[in-house]
């Protein structure tokens, strides 16, 4: 009996998907804003029959006992598995390197209480819950999540925690690793597959791992009173006004839900501004919350900055500010940059601005920069700063692409900015764990065939970055 015919044994025929062609279409993702991968993907995609890079077959069981099954068949017939979520991952996180088949948990969206979790603090949901959904019900309650992806209204719990890190709320609360997440349940790739409990103690594991460190079914978060938020933009003559008017905001303001400083080349990209800004000021998407906007104007003024009240998604249909920064940042840059590759630094506690605008006039029209910070004593632990704070987290983008990555590279190294590096199919490359081991360790307890999302964890001697 073929894997496919005994998945739909288990799933039914409406629950598995064997055509080619749809398939293909169905492992399509964001890994396009990388130059680099998608090239890679592309020719994969191209050697295979209706460009389904060899998967056999994408299945979609309904409840644990069916996903435990699909495990198990997946794991007598030696088949590598992938797991999908909405497939709004950025840099190959999901895309299937060995074929095999592919598993998408979007029918496991069960949550719990939401007035009961707002009183408790923490929420655990089903991994094909939607983020959006889960805010949204918590929010009615008098709590919010404290970070949340950009793509809140399609990202799956589970698919944003194994393939994302930061977003909305990281200005004041972090990544994933600075305690909002307070523990998943895991399902191990094994003949007899177990159920592991993780607490937030030992959830690091399959935090960011791309699915190669077991198949999450749950995720628990940690809730946060609710606040409620205001978007401006505040524009500035030149992007240096723009940065340091985001520094001031690092060092005396509370609540900031993001606080992104964009230089005037990308300025033209943002058409729902281009009745309020001037194609050569710089701006500064900025959520804050509603009893510290009077602080943000005061900053925005002192620095020779003018407020432009926003109202994402109210009556005249704006777009959220949301949608214009951490990965969505990326798809402006791709409006007027079709090519552009990017890189995440992170900048020295010393003078970040200065070392963001020796990035740019080193690279003058050939980069696009900006600035943002996040509040994460995990990051700043990587990149050597000790202690509680912010570190300051451009996204600079190359419009050559790959022509000029290596230069960038090469410069930060020269300049002491560190990085980390998606250009690569590796997590443990990227240069964001200073330990990579620990998923490896990790994997071969719950993984000991190598079959979940394999190719995204190197099979050689892993190299330690700091």
């Amino acid at each position: 009996m073929t894997l496919s015919v005994e998945l739909a044994g288990i799933v039914g025929d409406g629950g598995v998907e064997t055509d080619p062609a749809a398939i293909g279409a169905r492992l399509r993702d964001n890994s396009w804003l990388s130059p680099v991968l998608s090239g890679h993907i592309d020719a994969m995609a191209g050697a295979s029959a209706g460009g389904s890079l060899g998967v056999e077959a994408v299945v979609g069981p309904a409840d644990l006992d069916q996903l435990r099954a699909c495990v198990a068949a997946a794991y007598r017939h030696d088949a590598p598995i992938t797991m999908l979520g909405a497939g709004t991952s950025n840099f190959g996180q999901s895309i299937p390197m060995r074929g095999g088949i592919v598993i998408e948990l979007s029918r496991l969206c069960e949550m719990g209480d939401p007035a009961a979790a707002a009183a408790d603090g923490r929420i655990t949901v089903g991994a094909g819950a939607l983020l959006g959904r889960v805010d949204s019900e918590v929010r009615a309650h008098g709590a919010e999540l404290p970070v949340v992806t950009t793509t809140y209204a399609a990202s799956h719990a589970a698919g944003w925690v194994a393939g994302g890190h930061v977003g909305l709320g990281s200005s004041s609360w972090g990544t994933i690793w600075d305690g909002n997440i307070v523990g998943a349940t895991v399902m191990t790739c094994e003949r007899h597959p177990r159920l592991l409990r993780l607490d937030e103690d030992s959830v690091e594991p399959v935090l960011h791992a791309y699915g190669t460190t077991g198949i999450i079914t749950d995720v628990t978060f940690r809730l946060v009173p609710a606040r409620s938020w205001v978007e401006m933009v505040v524009a500035f003559p030149r992007f240096d006004g723009a940065a340091r008017f985001v520094v001031d905001l690092s060092e005396q303001a509370e609540g900031i839900r993001v606080a992104a400083a964009q230089e005037p080349m990308l300025t033209p990209a943002f058409t729902a501004l281009a009745d309020d800004a001037a194609n050569d000021e710089a701006l500064v998407m900025t959520i804050a919350a509603a009893e510290d906007t009077d602080g943000v104007c005061a900053l925005a003024a002192a620095r020779g900055g003018r407020v432009i009240p926003w109202h994402g998604l109210g009556a005249d249909r704006r777009p959220t500010l949301a949608y214009m920064v951490y990965g969505h940042r990326m798809l402006w840059v791709k409006k007027l940059f079709a090519s552009a590759a990017f890189l995440h630094c992170y900048l020295p506690e010393a003078r970040p601005v200065d070392q963001l605008l020796a990035i740019k006039a080193r690279f003058g029209d050939r980069c696009l920069v900006e600035l943002k910070y996040i509040r994460s004593r995990w990051l700043r632990e990587r990149w050597g700063q000790s202690g509680d704070g912010v570190i300051f987290a451009p996204l600079v983008g190359m419009v050559n692409g790959r022509d000029d990555l290596d230069d960038l590279l090469a410069f930060c190294d020269d300049i002491g900015v560190a990085y980390q590096n998606p250009h690569t199919f590796y997590l443990d490359e990227q240069g964001l764990f200073a330990d990579p081991g620990l998923l490896h360790r990790f994997k071969r307890e719950v993984d000991p065939k190598g079959l979940l999302n394999p190719g995204k964890l190197s099979d050689g001697e892993v190299r330690v970055r700091g």
